[in-house]
């Protein structure tokens, strides 16, 4: 396939407001497709709209979404780094919704296989079901991470394609789901049916107000990523007032910008998404305008991955064993020594194992503490009952 039969140039008008540019503005830094498609050779990171909103009435706006951002993010200024970032411009709405999933879903498994991260500009978060079908035959043990207000897990049994994307993902065949990260959700918008099938599944949640007690504690939840989906309805309406679904709390600006931040430096993310910016709804350009901060952090995040996975017998790890009073069972800790970055060891077929019979998840100083305190962390047991 050619990127160029689903993806059109970015339109000259996206350029008209910016009138002055520094030299190291990213206007003049990226590989924007404008008259013909970049060459992708050497590329790392590759932009992709989605220019689609028909999908329920309050989403008509998000299709004017990706030119509205890329407005703002071209003016940022460069990370320190040097950046190979492509700009592939626009996916057109296709005659149905499917022929719009169809298109992103072959966009983002073609860059997959290219080993290049896309940056997929909604467009509202039912995209992200494409996103996420594009690593059919390429993935296992595959772990999500959505950051959203709500956690909605019904099927839609009138309207199949309007079933929120959540649960088209975990119902989805083959199977090779293996973790779902929701961080932000605010309680009252969360029926309790929808947290007790996230605890049965052992998916592990980090609520609004939890989140902020512990900003670090979000890091290790976003490690392991393989594929993010942020919604803008995840920030208070304060900071993103085209949100699709404003609301009086959220996420301030600032956390969503450390969220997409340490999204970036997971070693294994290989896609994100930006969801649920409605252009027609903004205020002085003032979602656009955090939106593209945001994806300024996710490219710094990546351009500062620290690669520091625990090998064994490495000399860059201390080692720290716990055992529990009323077990002869140890958990076993690493702390990497420059990084400061942690994990522990859960106990895993040889035969499935991606460490030669040991599979480490993320973790925190805080998971140390607790299993110091004779207490099992949390995310220590969720990852053992979905093993075993």
């Amino acid at each position: 396939m050619q990127l160029s039969d689903f993806l059109s140039p970015i339109s000259e008008s996206v350029f008209d407001s910016i009138n002055e540019s520094s030299p190291i503005s990213l206007v003049n830094v990226l590989d924007i497709h404008v008259k013909k498609m970049p060459d992708l050779e050497n590329i790392h990171l590759a932009i992709i709209g989605v220019k689609e909103g028909r999908l329920h009435e309050n989403q008509e706006g998000t299709a004017l979404s990706p030119d509205e951002i890329r407005k703002h993010f071209y003016k940022l200024v460069k990370p320190k780094f040097d950046i190979k970032i492509a700009d592939l411009g626009n996916i057109e709405a296709g005659e149905s919704m499917n022929d719009t999933l169809f298109a992103l879903n072959s966009c983002v498994k073609y860059l997959l296989e290219k080993k290049i991260i896309p940056i997929i500009l909604g467009g509202a978060q039912d995209l992200a079901y494409a996103q996420f079908t594009a690593y059919e035959g390429l993935a296992q043990n595959f772990n999500l991470v959505s950051v959203d207000a709500k956690i909605d897990l019904k099927q839609n049994e009138q309207s199949p394609i309007n079933s929120n994307y959540l649960y088209k993902i975990i119902t989805h065949q083959p199977n090779y789901l293996f973790n779902i990260v929701h961080i932000g959700n605010q309680n009252y918008f969360v029926e309790q049916e929808s947290l007790d099938s996230f605890e049965k599944m052992n998916f592990d949640i980090m609520r609004l107000g939890n989140m902020r007690n512990k900003m670090q504690d979000t890091e290790p939840l976003l490690r392991n990523a393989d594929m993010v989906v942020m919604s803008m309805n995840s920030i208070r309406a304060a900071d993103s007032p085209a949100s699709i679904e404003t609301n009086p709390n959220g996420l301030f600006g600032e956390e969503a910008c450390q969220i997409s931040r340490y999204a970036g430096m997971s070693n294994e993310l290989s896609s994100i998404g930006f969801y649920d910016m409605n252009a027609t709804k903004d205020i002085d350009g003032r979602s656009a305008k955090l939106l593209s901060q945001i994806i300024w952090y996710f490219v710094d995040g990546f351009y500062n991955r620290k690669n520091d996975y625990p090998v064994v017998d490495s000399n860059e790890y201390m080692k720290y064993r716990t055992t529990f009073k009323n077990s002869d069972y140890e958990i076993i800790f690493y702390k990497n020594i420059f990084t400061e970055r942690w994990w522990m060891e859960v106990p895993y077929p040889k035969e499935r194992s991606n460490h030669k019979g040991i599979f480490l998840v993320p973790c925190s100083y805080s998971d140390y503490q607790l299993a110091q305190s004779d207490e099992i962390p949390d995310r220590w047991m969720k990852a053992y009952h979905k093993l075993f």
